[in-house]
Order: structure tokens, then C-alpha cells, then sequence
């Protein structure tokens, strides 16, 4: 079911238009991976502040508390090349115990064509000794989820132990967000750099699972591990903290041949 912004009465949903830099695009003019959830990043938080400026990162982080991603599931109907602008929308699905959820879509602004769909979940932390709140007990108006036949299931995904190959990654001062975390975009770049050159120039994105499990600061190593099935297009990627071996990241993705 697409988002329908003739039909929102409650300011659950939001549009809004990216124009695509030159640096977010690739050297074959697909759209960087990283710069799609950025969007994604953007208007869920311009989203929440249309929604209820009560909810907003702004105001919660004002309360020792702050909004945590914790699952993402993309699908791409088209990836993006040579696209000038994109049409992002939003909406709220509201909440159920400990998770809030919002879906999106995106599409190409010349053409109208949708590219990608995905739906996320997130939680509100308290900052100060990482607790997760029950988001209907502390906020009793925030609306209440309900499930639609056409949902994107958020997947958990599996570890493993054997990696095909892996990289080393340094945690930079601009990789931190307003939490003084790392961004959850940056997740994704090291995932996906751990894969190598020829199979990233040769395939695109068709779907991706990720599961946010940890964070992590400023100064650490981080250690990027992918495992292929070449004879599916599939690779899995974990993201760990090299220092303490905890998992940050975990993600799925399957991918179409150019």
C-alpha cells in the first residue's frame, strides 16, 4: 500500500525533495547506498517533528533520552541511476511496547517512478544507563501501531563465524552523530566496503535486512567481515568492535547483476 498524503489528517506523513549531489553518485552514476539512507535518516527525524515536536530528537535528548535505530528492511523496485532529485516520503506507524516504526519510499522526481520502499523500527534509550523505554507507558498519545497486510516483515538476521574476507575501519570524529555515537549510515558504508571491487562494479542493490545491535564512539577500531553466496547474489556482513568483539552491525543483502 502506498503512502497516501492526500489521506493524512494526523501529520503522520511527510514529503520532502533531495536534490542528488555530485559526490553521492558513483562512477557509473548509481546512487551511493550511504546516501539513500541518509535521506532515510533525514526525514525520519524532520518526520517525528511533524508528527509532535514532543517526540523530537531535540526535545527527548532535552530528557537524558534520544532515538535508537534498531532494524531496517529495503526493498528497491529500481536502483537509482542517473536520478537528479528524489521524492522521499515518510510515515509513522506508531508504536507497540518498546518499538516505534516507520516506513518510506522513494521515488524519482522527473519521472514519477517509485524506487525503493523499506520500513525500520526504533526504540527511545535513556542516554545515561542505556535503558529502553516503553514507548505507550511513558508517551500514552503516541498512537498505536497496527499491522497492514502488505508490511515489510523487519527480518532478524543470523551471525556466522567464518568471514570470506574482511577490512579495518577507524572510528573518525565525523562519523559521530547528534548522540555522539557513531550514524547509522556509516554502518552501511563499512559493510558494503568490505566487499570487493569487481562484485561492487558488477551488481546492484535488490534488498537489504540490517540489524542495529550496539554502539560505539569516537577512537575505536572497527573491524568489517562479509560473506558471500556468490550462486544467489547474496552477502552477509557483520560489524564489529575489533577491541571487544561486540557485534554493532548486522546485515543481509541481495543484489541483481548490472
Amino acid at each position: 500500500m502506498p503512502i497516501m498524503l492526500e489521506q493524512d489528517t494526523e501529520n503522520k506523513t511527510l514529503e520532502i525533495f533531495y536534490p542528488i549531489a555530485v559526490g553521492e553518485s558513483d562512477k557509473q552514476y548509481y546512487l551511493k547506498p550511504a546516501a539513500m539512507f541518509n535521506y532515510m535518516q533525514d526525514i525520519a527525524a524532520k518526520g517525528i517533528n511533524h508528527y509532535d515536536p514532543r517526540y523530537c530528537w531535540d526535545e527527548l535528548y532535552k530528557k537524558g533520552r534520544g532515538w535508537f535505530l534498531t532494524r531496517y528492511r529495503v526493498e528497491f523496485d529500481e536502483y537509482p541511476i542517473h536520478v537528479s532529485e528524489i521524492r522521499m516520503v515518510t510515515e509513522s506507524r506508531g508504536c507497540h511496547r518498546m518499538n516505534a516504526y516507520r516506513d518510506f519510499e522513494a521515488y524519482d522526481n522527473a519521472t514519477g517512478r517509485r524506487l525503493m520502499r523499506g520500513g525500520s523500527s526504533w526504540l527511545i534509550v535513556d542516554l545515561a544507563d542505556k535503558s529502553i523505554l516503553n514507548i505507550h507507558q511513558e508517551y500514552p498519545d503516541f498512537p498505536l501501531y497496527e499491522k497492514r497486510e502488505d508490511d515489510l516483515s523487519l527480518n532478524k538476521i543470523r551471525s556466522f563465524e567464518e568471514p570470506d574476507s574482511q577490512k579495518m575501519f577507524h572510528v573518525r570524529y565525523d562519523d559521530l552523530d547528534i548522540n555522539n555515537h557513531v550514524n547509522n549510515t556509516v554502518y552501511i558504508t563499512w559493510a558494503m566496503e568490505a566487499l570487493d571491487y569487481d562484485f561492487r562494479a558488477s551488481h546492484i542493490l535488490k534488498s537489504i535486512d540490517l540489524n542495529f545491535k550496539h554502539e560505539v564512539g569516537y577512537g575505536e577500531d572497527i573491524l568489517s567481515q562479509v560473506k558471500y553466496d556468490r550462486g544467489n547474489l547474496v552477502t552477509e556482513h557483520i560489524v564489529k568492535n575489533a577491541r571487544t568483539g561486540d557485534e554493532l552491525c548486522i546485515m543481509r543483502a541481495e543484489y541483481v547483476k548490472k
